[in-house]
């Protein structure tokens, strides 16, 4: 787990998380941002999401996002993501586009080094938030400083 969660801007922000879609406003709740659905996604709950710095790519600060989407009385589930800067609006929204790196292109050492377990096609269970750092860190620095990346893991 981030454990205590950084603030990634000072002001208000904005996630965006699909490109085909407007972004999703934001609060601040403690060490966390509280990410809001779309006033038409009534069915929708707030996630909560903590950030920590994740490195430097291609000019900007890359962010480690994890948030608990565990449902009432089901098992624990995290979900992790890494956000960087897209702009600031006229308004003076500071938006970030979000993006969930996969693993699946990783190889069996590299899941048990990294302390991966495979969850389907693409998502793998952290078993190691620091060894999450690091995969990431190894595995996608290239992808963290790539426009076509983004656009096409958003």
């Amino acid at each position: 787990m981030i454990g205590e969660g950084a603030h990634i801007h000072d002001g208000p922000l904005a996630f965006c998380l699909d490109a085909e879609e407007p972004c999703h406003q934001t609060t601040v709740q403690e060490d966390a941002y509280l990410i809001l659905p779309h006033t038409e996604d009534v069915n929708e709950q707030p996630v909560a999401i903590r950030f920590r710095p994740l490195m430097q790519a291609g000019g900007e600060t890359i962010w480690l996002g994890e948030a608990n989407l565990s449902a009432d009385g089901e098992e624990e589930a995290w979900g992790y993501v890494v956000a960087r800067k897209l702009k600031d609006t006229d308004l003076g929204v500071r938006e970030y586009e979000v993006a969930v790196p996969d693993c699946s292109q990783a190889t069996a050492s590299e899941l048990i080094r990294y302390g991966l377990e495979k969850d389907g096609p693409y998502a793998c269970r952290v078993t190691d938030i620091d060894a999450l750092t690091e995969y990431l860190r190894t595995r996608h620095a290239g992808d963290f400083a790539d426009d076509a990346w983004w656009a096409a893991a958003r």
